[in-house]
């Protein structure tokens, strides 16, 4: 008892010196004081049954074979022996082992719940965010975050501890984002059901970048000051012409063969190369003569219409909120903004995004910098910078008309502006240095297989490259959907 648990002995007592007693006889001090007391002893006897089940754990290890405590009690795994023992359920004896291997990592955290000052499910919301990035992070840097957060657990609530976890967490490995971002994208859906009673039910996954421009339409929409209902009336392409605001939903058959009335359709024949990814799928195929198939799924196709459509909400009757129009706020310093490694934050939004991701929104939306002292105090607020002024997308609506990527049919008002030459080595922001990409290909135009450059002639040329395989450079020509429905 002196060893685990210290304080158990003494959170009885207290408690036995008001018990049995009748709650609504308290006052409301006496309530409060009851419930601290009560949730004391609960943390002790947390400590008490992870120090039990770290034990059972040890005295289990393979290496004992017959002298294993599990084999004597007729069990092959250790929660297998504790479930015996406490008649608990399986699922909360195998967690409570794991909750101490997990634990054993981070002896900081261990600790503080052997003290009775962390709870296990104080102690679980922080492993969460904390024990992924702590492999790769510095150990004294790791020990001071669970130092700090140990401290913080001992006068904030769990839900404020979780926050600061995870700001620790970005601190401990703030590239550690980006191979979760990539995965997120790859899990993306959006699939509408069948009408049932008049309904229809939608279930759907995005990456938080997605869902963020999402939720700030939702909101301004729902914003009573808006006083309009959902209006969403679709609108000409700035000029352009192209598309009628519906993008592809094509499907491409076992064979390759094209299907449906949209997409790129799929490549035929033999002799082409394939980039697969780190499940073994393929991504992309590609042939000499046919470019790289667009091999997103209709579930993927529907998240980034979606996307899309609320991305580009900019039309006049759209509800404003403070007076601007349904704006993502993302916040990035100045450093990771420039180099693209490290994090940044959606307002609203609980989990972070890349830099990277941050500065292809900002290529669309504009930034505006400011400087702020250690404190935390504003000392300038920046003017509003544009990547792309409202009259170089209307030029480039009428350019480009939408997403140039072969067989991509995105309309111009749906798309997102791309610098051929990137800005960061030293691409202007004007139309000989811009086009028009649909999120899809703008997420993945720096690691895919396409490369732009801008011809002399002034319009954007394109070329693909696979293995060994580079095509000639030819005009990149937006495909509208209306011309795949008559070739089909």
């Amino acid at each position: 008892m002196a060893a685990v648990g210290g304080g158990l002995r003494e959170a009885f007592e207290r408690l036995d010196a008001v018990l049995p007693v009748s709650l609504a006889l308290l006052t409301d001090d006496q309530l409060v004081g009851l419930a601290q007391d009560a949730e004391a002893l609960i943390r002790q006897a947390d400590a008490l049954g992870v120090a039990v089940a770290r034990e059972f754990d040890n005295r289990t290890d393979e290496t004992l074979g017959e002298e294993s405590l599990a084999r004597k009690l007729g069990a092959r795994k250790p929660w297998g022996a504790l479930e015996t023992v406490t008649r608990t359920s399986a699922k909360d004896a195998r967690e409570r082992i794991l909750e101490a291997r997990r634990l054993a990592k981070l002896p900081v955290l261990e600790a503080a719940v052997d003290d009775g000052v962390l709870g296990r499910a104080q102690a679980a919301a922080i492993i969460e965010p904390l024990l992924p990035a702590c492999d790769r992070a510095d150990a004294a840097l790791v020990h001071s975050a669970c130092e700090n957060l140990v401290d913080l657990s001992r006068v904030l609530p769990a839900t404020a501890v979780v926050e600061a976890a995870q700001a620790w967490a970005l601190v401990l490995d703030p590239d550690g984002i980006e191979p979760v971002e990539n995965a997120a994208v790859e899990k993306r859906f959006f699939r509408l059901g069948r009408a049932t009673d008049g309904l229809v039910k939608f279930s759907g996954a995005l990456p938080v970048e997605q869902a963020a421009a999402i939720r700030a339409v939702l909101d301004a929409y729902l914003n009573p000051r808006a006083g309009a209902s959902v209006r969403f009336t679709p609108a000409a392409d700035d000029g352009a012409g192209a598309g009628n605001g519906e993008g592809g939903a094509s499907e491409t058959t076992a064979n390759g063969d094209a299907a449906g009335t949209g997409g790129t359709g799929g490549t035929r024949g033999t002799g082409g190369s394939v980039l697969r990814g780190p499940s073994g799928t393929p991504l992309l195929t590609a042939t000499e003569t046919q470019p790289p198939a667009d091999t997103r799924t209709p579930d993927q196709k529907r998240a980034d219409i979606l996307h899309a459509v609320f991305a580009a909400a900019r039309a006049p009757e759209t509800p404003t909120m403070g007076g601007a129009h349904p704006t993502v706020l993302v916040v990035v310093s100045k450093d990771e903004f420039e180099t693209g490694h490290g994090a940044a934050r959606i307002d609203g939004e609980t989990e972070p995004i890349s830099a990277k991701t941050a500065k292809r929104i900002a290529e669309t939306g504009g930034y505006q910098e400011v400087q702020i002292d250690s404190a935390g105090k504003i000392l300038n607020l920046g003017d509003t910078k544009r990547c792309a002024t409202v009259w170089q997308r209307k030029a480039l609506a009428v350019r480009d008309k939408g997403c140039i990527i072969p067989g991509c049919t995105i309309p111009a008002r749906w798309c997102e502006v791309h610098h051929i030459r990137p800005d960061r080595d030293g691409g202007p922001t004007d139309i000989l240095n811009l086009t028009l990409l649909c999120w899809f290909h703008h997420h993945d135009i720096d690691t895919g297989p396409y490369q732009l450059r801008m011809g002399e002639d002034g319009t954007p040329e394109i070329r693909w490259i696979f293995g060994s395989h580079a095509t000639a450079w030819v005009k990149a020509v937006h495909t509208p959907r209306q011309a795949l429905t008559t070739a089909a």
